[in-house]
């Protein structure tokens, strides 16, 4: 059974987690631009107890991360979670998380890159949509504000009972990264590209679910419990700024085609790809290609979400369609209640 949250309207209280990584707390000048922004936006933000911790790679010990996102949850004055930031251990928790407990109290939950471990396995225990959206540090911190076009698709996402409906192209894109350590973020806005467009890479009519996030964040459900059913689904999946090269996505792909994953989904989107050349995206698109041959599903590639800016937000879980006759990519159903 699919569960839709509640939708997040003025004066609600948005909690913060870190559910992987510590920049929350390594960051408190990105982390105070990203709670004013959400000020900004009309809402009330409150920090998990563990939110600003940082201890090596992770923020803090996995009991202590498990807990602050079930304090969230279980807190009825909290009415959306996002997380700071991604990372590579948002696995620690996969066993310690009590998803009955967040059946019986829905609410938006939303990350992305390492947070797709939590989105995706939320989502195959519960049946809860979840989000694949803008990060606090990542997005919400954006100087000298956050990007119009991921305010657009979040605010759509999470604010309406409305279909977020057809989805548009950003105008411009950007993958400048400006020191945080130093602070240069707070010099002048990143510089910004026009964005030539997505590439409809293989033709079709495709409706499904929307499922997918990072394709190495998705590495880590690979044969436990938390891996999701791919039956009818729309996969969406982008790389992360560790910069996987084409030949490694080519060796995941392949995996995915081992295990029948592709005889299973509707269509495919990919996100993206943060730090490749243009010599790189084209030798990816032609992988793709490879990879798909033997299946009729469309394509879409180079879609605005992932590790580049902006950010569209994709609700996991509810049906979308692909016409590429019509260059068109919709979402069909409300996200929220």
């Amino acid at each position: 059974m699919v569960i839709h949250p509640p939708l997040l309207q003025p004066g609600d209280t948005i909690g913060i987690v870190s559910p992987s990584w510590g920049g929350a707390g390594k960051f408190p000048h990105r982390t105070q631009q990203g709670i004013d922004q959400l000020n900004a936006l009309g809402f009330q933000v409150r920090l998990a107890p563990h939110a600003l911790s940082h201890q090596g790679y992770v923020s803090d010990s996995a009991a202590n991360r498990a807990q602050d996102i079930h304090a969230l949850f279980a807190d009825p004055e909290i009415k959306a979670i996002i997380a700071s930031i991604g990372g590579d251990h948002s696995c620690h928790l996969l066993p310690l998380l009590d998803f009955d407990l967040i059946a019986r109290n829905p609410k938006i939950f939303m990350g992305f890159s390492d947070i797709t471990v939590l989105n995706v396995a939320i989502g195959q225990q519960t049946g809860l949509i979840t989000f694949n959206g803008p990060a606090l540090l990542t997005d919400f911190a954006e100087y000298p504000g956050m990007l119009a076009y991921t305010k657009e698709y979040f605010l759509k996402a999470v604010t309406s009972v409305l279909p977020m409906g057809g989805v548009q192209a950003s105008p411009d894109w950007t993958e400048e990264f400006l020191d945080w350590e130093g602070q240069k973020d707070r010099q002048r806005p990143r510089r910004m590209l026009p964005n030539p467009g997505w590439t409809w890479l293989k033709p079709g009519i495709a409706q499904g679910h929307l499922l997918g996030g990072c394709l190495e964040s998705l590495q880590h459900l690979r044969g436990t419990p938390y891996w999701p059913d791919w039956g009818g689904a729309i996969f969406f999946f982008e790389t992360s700024e560790e910069k996987p090269s084409p030949e490694e996505v080519d060796g995941i792909l392949m995996d995915y085609q081992n295990m029948g994953v592709f005889d299973q989904i509707t269509g495919l989107l990919v996100g993206r790809s943060m730090g490749y050349s243009d010599e790189e995206k084209q030798t990816l698109r032609e992988r793709i290609l490879e990879r798909t041959r033997d299946y009729r599903f469309p394509i879409i590639t180079d879609l605005d979400f992932g590790h580049t800016s902006p950010q569209l937000t994709l609700p996991i879980g509810c049906h979308a369609r692909i016409d590429s006759g019509q260059q068109r990519f919709e979402i069909l159903d409300p996200a929220v209640k």
